[in-house]
């Protein structure tokens, strides 16, 4: 069911053989071109749409109360129950309810003469909100049916009843309770009458949910409005049409072709399919806007009990499913395994790098010794295919495998996943989000402390990061790297040290080359101004470097410049350029740092590292009055005024809080951001 508003509506002349008419004329273009020729959303009488559902559901149920002991042969009088007496009081309009049932009274049968009569009813009530159009017209025909049963309940004991039931021709009316014919129309659940009725409460539902909520949170309402009108024309076609045909029973005419009563009974299933697919999505989306004000509430607002805060975040609602112990494997309560605990949570995809994990395994062998935190995995997947569901749940056994910390059963759907996304920035990237008994988050994500420091970093707290970081970074993001028993002797010295890497072998080797043949150069020796050389990445025992330490290098330096881009405010003016700079060289042929010990004198990238290499012997006198760092980096600046190049870099898709304005390294001003746009089917690819 669409609908779509024309720009000069003009409304075409509809025609079909009495042979061959069919609903298939009426399109729903065709239609909306009819009814928006003169009307238009108009709210200018104010109408309470619920309680004339309520009063016209209450008629059309007693009348067929009555019907249903008719059609038993146990006609007498029946004693209500009191379900309706609670409806509302209303103020009809009685004027215009006359003139609506004047138009539905004798009508000839067939769809044009519907088509146009509902078109009479539509001018009779343009003044009237579109869903107000259908309820008056529906409250026209009740009020005819309930006046037919009323009147022929109480013929039996009333004169007056009987004589009026005559006039009205109940007992012809009578004749046809048990055929399918009427009950396609009254009785049954599924007639045409009941249809029409929930359509209407599915319209006063979605009407309801506009005047309650921001149409820009609840976007998929403002399209289904839209088809309002068009739900609007067919209630009151099929009205037109069912009472067309209880009039011809109680007339002894022609009444409808089966065709067209059973074409009228597809639409409204059609539209009744429609509606409810369209509410339960609206459902969900409103669920999930409670949900979202709710944690907002609660974890930045007004924190409250953290057993209550996680199974919200987790399912929407308190009693969600028992964690599963890592380490035993068994069943733990939420309630028994968080209370009174801090937590930290770790919000991942599938696709967690078993680095990750193993250095949470170390947090975890940390933190069990006092049971003061505990450590849950919520598992982010999504999958769109049985087959990826299958591939999901195998993935998720084997990374669940290694873990020994509370693990949240497989879920396809987060049902915080707003939370997750706006507030704490969820992204590629893993989460990692501590917080306190009382869901206070003290530490918005560990991931970069966890990759950096390992378990130096607890725990994750603002002054235990701000200790790390006194720290000369190399000590933090570079000797983990690094092979060499030696190196911290040469730092406790103060030696000077030049770390290099890349990711060309040639350039490592004629690196390796010239350095040598500096160290050898008889004014070095005579001077001893030496140095050291360290390859970063490099096993010992082996003679290349290793892929997976590669990677984790370049994590552990990304990790360091969030971290203090965090600490310090959202510009990296003042982050550390040094190690902004080496980020910008990832995929570099080499680089190089230069260092007194810890302590980092100069970054530069490959080619500049080279030239000052391959030009040794025009600045290695300056070492009369220098010492070996310091000559090198004043021959280093020299070459990088006359060759500048500025960086350029991407930063990965890491979750939380990351830097938007960001200075390069080699000049004061700002980095040019730009954007990228990649379809991940409505969400960050996490598994």
């Amino acid at each position: 069911m669409s609908l779509s508003v024309p720009n000069n509506p003009v409304a075409p002349k509809l025609s079909a053989t009495k042979d061959d008419q069919s609903l298939r004329h009426y399109s729903d273009e065709t239609v909306t071109s009819h009814i928006y020729t003169k009307h238009r959303e108009d709210d200018r009488i104010k109408l309470d749409v619920d309680n004339y559902i309520a009063l016209v559901e209450s008629i059309i149920i007693t009348a067929d109360r009555i019907t249903e002991t008719v059609s038993q042969g146990n006609e007498g009088r029946l004693i209500f129950s009191d379900e309706f007496s609670k409806v509302n009081a209303v103020d009809p309009p009685l004027c215009t309810l006359h003139h609506v049932s004047t138009q539905l009274s004798c009508k000839a049968p067939g769809i044009e003469k519907a088509h146009e009569t509902t078109l009479e009813i539509l001018d009779i009530l343009v003044s009237y909100p579109w869903e107000a159009k259908a309820v008056l017209t529906l409250t026209a025909f009740a009020t005819e049916y309930g006046d037919i049963w009323h009147l022929n309940h109480y013929s039996l004991l009333d004169p007056l009843a009987k004589s009026l039931a005559m006039i009205k021709r109940v007992p012809l009316l009578k004749k046809q309770l048990d055929s399918i014919r009427y009950r396609q129309l009254l009785l049954t659940p599924n007639s045409l009458i009941y249809s029409c009725l929930k359509a209407m409460k599915n319209v006063s539902e979605l009407k309801n949910n506009f005047s309650t909520y921001d149409i820009k949170e609840l976007s998929e309402l403002s399209s289904v409005l839209r088809q309002i009108p068009l739900v609007v024309y067919w209630i009151i076609h099929i009205i037109v049409a069912s009472k067309t045909e209880i009039s011809s029973y109680m007339n002894e005419t022609e009444g409808q072709s089966q065709k067209y009563m059973n074409e009228l009974s597809e639409k409204i299933n059609s539209i009744l399919f429609t509606l409810d697919n369209h509410l339960k999505i609206i459902e969900a989306k409103r669920e999930e806007i409670e949900l979202y004000k709710w944690l907002v509430d609660h974890i930045d607002n007004f924190p409250t009990e953290i057993t209550l805060v996680v199974p919200k975040l987790i399912e929407g609602k308190f009693d969600a499913k028992p964690f599963i112990d890592g380490s035993t494997k068994l069943q733990v309560s939420i309630e028994d395994g968080l209370r009174d605990k801090n937590v930290i949570l770790v919000i991942s995809g599938l696709d967690i790098s078993e680095d990750d994990i193993r250095a949470l395994h170390s947090i975890y062998d940390e933190v069990k010794k006092e049971d003061k935190y505990k450590i849950v995995w919520i598992p982010v997947i999504t999958v769109e295919t049985q087959d990826e569901e299958e591939k999901a749940r195998k993935k998720y056994e084997y990374v669940s495998s290694l873990m020994k910390w509370y693990i949240v059963p497989y879920t396809s759907k987060i049902a915080g996943w707003r939370y997750l996304e706006e507030n704490w920035q969820l992204r590629q990237d893993p989460l990692v989000v501590v917080m306190n008994s009382k869901s206070r988050v003290e530490f918005n994500n560990a991931i970069h402390l966890i990759r950096v420091w390992g378990i130096d970093a607890f725990p994750f707290t603002s002054g235990r990061t701000n200790a790390l970081l006194a720290k000369n970074w190399p000590e933090s993001t570079l000797f983990k790297f690094i092979d060499q028993p030696r190196l911290m002797n040469w730092v406790n010295q103060d030696r000077n040290i030049i770390f290099y890497g890349g990711k060309d072998p040639n350039w490592i080797q004629q690196f390796e080359e010239r350095i040598e043949e500096i160290k050898n150069d008889p004014y070095i020796k005579e001077r001893r101004n030496t140095f050291e050389i360290i390859r970063v990445g490099q096993k010992l025992k082996e003679d290349s470097n290793d892929i997976t330490l590669t990677a984790r290098f370049w994590l552990t330096q990304w990790g360091y410049f969030v971290i203090k881009s965090q600490l310090k405010g959202s510009s990296a003016t003042e982050t550390t350029e040094d190690i902004l700079r080496l980020i910008s060289y990832e995929n570099e042929n080499g680089w190089a740092i230069v260092a007194v010990g810890s302590a980092p004198l100069l970054v530069g990238r490959g080619n500049l590292i080279m030239g000052v290499l391959q030009d040794f012997n025009k600045w290695k006198r300056s070492m009369n009055m220098k010492i070996f760092p310091d000559a090198f980096r004043d021959y280093f600046n020299e070459l990088n005024l006359k060759f500048h190049t500025c960086e350029r870099m991407t930063l990965p898709g890491f979750s939380g809080w990351i830097p938007m304005i960001v200075n390069c390294p080699e000049c004061p001003r700002f980095m040019e951001t730009g954007i990228s746009f990649k379809c991940n089917h409505g969400r960050p690819e996490l598994s």
